[in-house]
């Protein structure tokens, strides 16, 4: 039987060789679905070691190794997630400007994909006016934001201000989500929808916009 409690003390540790082989254990010889994979195993290891970084007990180099580890592992089992062939709508998102965190949005991106939705992933540091011309050029329904630190919860809202400014706010839904960021903050700035971790954040989107939802011309 898999131990996911093993397989996030391998994704905490950078352990690429430990990694590999229990997801592909976990995938192949067991038929574990992708979902819980992520979920149970690699999702809770990369928590784990954003916590002791944030509280000084890793460093840098520790959360890149663990990075790596965890993005290897998602190569391998983003093919065997089953796509939704209907296409529910256009998603841009990324990690607000000043945060170079994207794990979360990565997750967030992979969830909304395999639900059929086409996301516009603009990475991390990501300007208002970024964000703004994205949701315009691309004619998305849904603006997507993340961050990791409270001191850039301000950019939310600037590019919330932005899309107002931009006329382009009145089209789409904007879900926000991070460590420091909850509902309530989210209503605050002007947004839509909030999410606490990426599954149930793409799953808030797609009802938010429904099964019929069709992505523009």
């Amino acid at each position: 039987m898999v131990d996911y409690k093993e397989l996030a003390d391998a994704v905490v540790t950078g352990n690429l060789k430990s990694v590999t082989s229990i997801v592909d254990k976990a995938l192949n010889v067991e038929k574990r679905p992708p979902v819980e994979i992520v979920e149970k195993g690699l999702a809770p290891g990369m928590n784990a070691i954003g916590e002791r970084y944030a509280k000084g007990e890793a460093f840098l180099v520790d959360v890149i190794v663990a990075s790596n580890a965890f993005k290897r592992a998602m190569e391998s089992i983003k093919p065997h997630f089953r796509t939704n062939t209907k296409k529910r709508g256009t998603a841009v998102m990324g990690t607000v400007e000043g945060d170079i965190h994207d794990l979360g949005k990565n997750l967030v991106c992979i969830a909304l994909e395999v639900n059929g939705f086409n996301v516009i992933d603009l990475g991390n540091d990501v300007k208002p006016s970024a964000f703004s011309s994205a949701t315009r050029l691309n004619k998305a329904e849904v603006v997507g934001m993340s961050t990791l630190i409270t001191t850039t919860m301000v950019n939310l809202k600037n590019v919330i201000d932005q899309l107002i400014e931009d006329g382009v706010r009145s089209s789409v839904k904007v879900i926000c989500g991070g460590a420091p960021v909850d509902k309530e903050y989210v209503l605050r700035i002007g947004g839509d929808l909030y999410g606490r971790d990426a599954f149930e954040g793409a799953e808030v989107v797609k009802k938010t916009l429904g099964p019929s939802q069709k992505a523009r011309d």
